[in-house]
């Protein structure tokens, strides 16, 4: 509890000291599409959460039902909670509380194997210093809400620690149960004589009168019993992961592989591998019928606007530092070498370390830990499994990388938040198998002869190093490491920064997401067309903000609404829009706000700056062709009901010229001069 507690005071020190992240949207690309979630399971009940997006596609719910959760709860209390609020407050703890306590879950699967039972001092200081060490880097949590924000897939990475540990848990108990069961058979079937004996070989102590008492029969229910608590722990955390966000399954199948291969049998691995190409076939599936392209079969040509963002040593250098900038990093990258260090050596010789196995163990009762060296290879796999995936998401280009780094959008952004699980379990496992194992070790020096042996057999020139000195020596150098990074952490506090300036509503920049201006129009906005009529514009000019804002009904809640499934409106509305039809722009946008709501069209400046990464923005182009909308308000197709000008120049609301005669007339005919004198009377 200390060391989640001091985690979740470094967390709450890194998150912005102003109350307008509690009042008012954060301006990053993604956040209006999840407050627009938040906003529609209020509105519309948990039904909403299997079709979220505004083509009523599924979007992960679970951050967004605690959010609105939240809102809901304070409502029974009388109080009104904006729905920023509600997404700090899950953001916090979710990212302050379970996900260190989660990683400190992961870490006491082997710090377990060092302290005898009963007083556990080793443990404890471990306890306090690994959640420490999970806020220390800025890879994760803080970079899931400095950018997008990710807040789904943050939220299924901090839950991702426990389904680790529980994968773990549940590879041995299995493992353990099929040793048992292949000593069985190998016994004596006759008198079951030996089948008895290898199950106490390999049983943990009991409480009957007398070990004979313990039938085959019986060891094979205890079994039993031990493994279904886990195939259960591993199906529910496993769902909830994955309910977080699907994609996780990636990440836990990167980080788990190595310990899967060189744990399980091989029919295991078979079938892993056979779910793994099943789960890619369902994906490529699933991808073709959301996003239409003619790329597919041209690994190549994927993302084929990425351009990298970091070289090869960057990316490297970050990797090894845990993306901890200042001295904190480079005592980081150190650090990591020594334990790489220390795992080679415990590769090379796994029967030195984790001698004492409590009976809480893996393994209770033999004499020592027996996938040592498998956790010792699979953790270097994993690191170095994370290592390709950065570097491929981040630096490099070509149909190799592209496959690699598919699963994470190809973006650098979700392989970075991953670095933590390859060094904190490394740093854990070294700093256990340092710490473990009985008697002393004997440490030469060089520099004074050590590991000369003389003739009596005596070896000079060396430190005798007990349990508990190694023990101390490791509880120091982590905890000074997890001191240091708090310190000149500069890439962590820049990501304060950020959140911190995009949740100010300035003028300073005019044309950025959302400004005071924009603020004060989208606020007039509303005042004149209510929350019922739909409002067309770009949302890339930040009037997508009107959403969580004053309720509005954005036709364009989110700045990609996609055009599969349900969403053929909006290509539409885009298609009409661009023609210069009239007719056809009426009969396609009117139908919208149904026959008694009218439909209105907003223009509110350019494009923001900052939303320019967005691959598809031209489609919206034509709702900034000045031109256009200039004939259609000739025609009388547009309005103007507000001038908006005060705000910004060419700001202005429209409504479309809508009603049953003018639709009808203009189905038939083209002639400006009877289309402005109809749309006229039923304006």
């Amino acid at each position: 509890m200390i060391g989640v507690g001091i985690a979740f005071g470094v967390v709450m020190g890194w998150f912005p000291h102003t109350s307008m992240i509690w009042q008012y949207p954060l301006q990053q690309i993604d956040a209006p599409a999840h407050y627009y979630f938040v906003r529609r399971i209020l509105g519309e009940g948990l039904g909403s959460a299997t079709h979220l997006w505004p083509n009523d596609a599924y979007y992960p719910p679970l951050f967004h039902m605690l959010a609105a959760g939240l809102v809901n709860l304070a409502s029974v209390f009388g109080a009104k909670m904006p729905i920023y609020t509600a997404v700090n407050i899950v953001w916090l703890v979710t990212s302050g509380i379970v996900w260190p306590a989660g990683v400190l879950l992961l870490s006491t699967y082997w710090t377990r194997l060092v302290d005898p039972q009963g007083w556990r001092p080793f443990s404890c200081a471990m306890a306090i210093i690994v959640p420490v060490l999970s806020v220390s880097s800025a890879s994760h949590p803080f970079l899931m809400l400095a950018r997008g924000p990710l807040y789904a897939y943050g939220l299924a990475t901090s839950l991702l620690p426990y389904w680790l540990y529980v994968t773990l848990r549940l590879c041995d108990v299995l493992t353990d149960r099929w040793r048992r069961h292949k000593a069985g058979a190998a016994a004596d079937d006759k008198t079951g004589r030996g089948a008895q004996a290898a199950m106490q070989a390999t049983a943990p102590a009991i409480a009957p009168e007398s070990a004979s008492e313990i039938t085959p029969a019986t060891m094979q229910a205890q079994a039993r019993t031990r493994v279904w608590p886990w195939v259960i722990g591993f199906i529910a955390v496993g769902g909830l992961c994955i309910f977080a966000h699907p994609r996780i399954v990636f990440s836990w199948l990167l980080l788990m592989a190595p310990f899967i291969v060189l744990r399980m049998p091989w029919k295991v691995i078979a079938g892993l591998a056979g779910a793994v190409v099943c789960g890619a076939a369902v994906l490529l599936v699933y991808m073709r019928g959301s996003y239409q392209s003619n790329r597919y079969g041209n690994p190549a040509a994927w993302f084929h606007t990425f351009v990298p963002s970091r070289t090869v040593p960057q990316a490297l250098r970050t990797f090894i530092t845990d993306n901890i900038s200042g001295p904190g990093g480079w005592l980081m990258a150190g650090v990591t070498v020594l334990a790489l260090v220390v795992i080679g050596y415990v590769i090379a010789r796994p029967q030195q370390v984790f001698k004492r196995a409590d009976s809480d163990a893996a393994h209770p009762g033999e004499s020592g830990y027996r996938n040592t060296r498998r956790d010792a290879i699979a953790l270097v796999v994993a690191w170095l499994l994370l290592m390709l995936l950065f570097v491929c998401s981040t630096s490099l280009t070509g149909w190799f990388p592209n496959i690699v780094a598919a699963a994470w959008y190809r973006a650098e952004t979700r392989p970075l938040s991953m670095i933590p699980f390859g060094v904190i379990p490394l740093l854990v496992f070294a700093a256990c198998a340092v710490a473990g194992g009985d008697g002393s070790v004997s440490v030469p020096m060089p520099w004074k002869g050590g590991g000369r042996v003389r003739s009596g057999g005596r070896v000079c020139g060396d430190i005798r190093l007990t349990r508990t000195a190694r023990q101390s020596i490791v509880v120091v150098v982590l905890a000074a490491l997890a001191v240091t990074c708090q310190f000149g952490n500069t890439e962590r506090a820049a990501l304060s920064q950020s959140v911190y300036h995009n949740v100010q509503l300035t003028d300073e920049r005019p044309d950025e997401q959302l400004t005071s201006s924009k603020y004060r129009a989208l606020g007039e906005v509303v005042k004149v067309t209510g929350t019922r009529a739909v409002v067309i514009s770009d949302p890339l000019n930040g009037s997508m903000y009107a959403v969580s804002l004053y309720g509005a009904n954005m036709l364009y809640p989110i700045y990609n609404p996609m055009k599969e499934k349900n969403g053929a409106i909006f290509e539409q509305t885009e298609l009409s829009f661009a023609s210069g039809d009239d007719a056809r722009l009426l009969n396609t946008v009117c139908p919208l706000g149904g026959d008694d709501t009218p439909t209105y069209f907003l223009t509110m400046g350019p494009q923001a700056p900052s939303l320019q990464m967005f691959t598809f923005r031209q489609q919206f182009d034509p709702f900034h062709d000045e031109g256009l909308i200039a004939q259609y308000v000739r025609h009388g197709t547009l309005v103007k009901v507000r001038d908006l000008g005060q705000y910004g120049r060419g700001w202005a609301l429209y409504r479309f010229g809508c009603g049953d005669g003018a639709r009808l007339t203009l189905a038939s005919t083209h002639d400006k001069y009877k289309l402005a004198a109809l749309t006229a009377c039923f304006a």
